[in-house]
């Protein structure tokens, strides 16, 4: 099995992405062991995090042992981009919006590709072009309802929401269809990051993981 194919496997059975945007630097590194005692072990850093490409390097380089724990770059809007994530050790190339260059420079790394859309124009088009997941962003109108009428026409294609997303509504995104489902500061807040409160970055972990394997 690939590193892709495993990924894909991991996301399917844990159902979830921890989202890291922060605006101070930070370890990153104890947060993603906070975040695997709780059972996610997946973890997306955006571009708009201070040093994101040297977090992505870290976490490649501490779990280099694991095959199960993936780090991703998120807010990715160029090539260029793409190319700077995949060679600090990104898995997942996550983008706000459907740019086919984008898309295409992920695919050609072996990286999975997560291009965010909103309407069913732009969910085809991002799967056309070789999307594993598709981002639906903004999570406020891509609400559990929109994947539910979504299922219908387009049953084969992944997708994921980001935004909208807590304890009650997860469970609701993944029984409308969405393979899995971004989390933000509900898991990991930047004072629970800033104040090193790993303990509860791990219990909001486990308390989603729970609601969602």
């Amino acid at each position: 099995m690939t590193r892709k194919e495993k990924f894909l496997q991991t996301l399917s059975e844990t159902k979830i992405i921890n989202v890291i945007r922060i605006g101070v630097e930070a370890d990153v590194v104890p947060v993603m062991e906070a975040l695997y005692k709780g059972g996610v072990k997946i973890i997306e850093i955006t571009s708009t995090t201070p040093k994101y490409l040297d977090a992505i390097n870290k976490i490649r380089g501490h779990f280099s042992s694991f095959d199960d724990v993936f780090v991703g770059a998120g807010t990715i809007l160029s090539e260029r981009d793409v190319h700077d994530a995949v060679k600090a050790g990104a898995d997942f190339i996550v983008s706000p919006i459907t740019d086919e260059a984008v898309i295409k420079a992920a695919v050609s790394a072996d990286s999975v590709a997560m291009p965010g859309a909103m309407t069913p124009t732009e969910i085809v088009k991002a799967w056309r072009l070789g999307a594993s997941v598709v981002k639906t962003f903004p999570g406020g109108i891509c609400t559990p309802k929109f994947y539910k009428d979504m299922r219908g026409p387009f049953p084969g294609i992944k997708m994921m929401p980001t935004g909208n997303v807590n304890l009650e509504t997860a469970p609701e995104y993944i029984k409308a269809g969405a393979v899995a489902v971004g989390v933000g500061k509900a898991i990991s807040s930047e004072d629970d990051i800033i104040g090193r409160n790993y303990d509860r970055i791990e219990m909001n972990a486990r308390s989603f993981s729970s609601i969602l394997i």
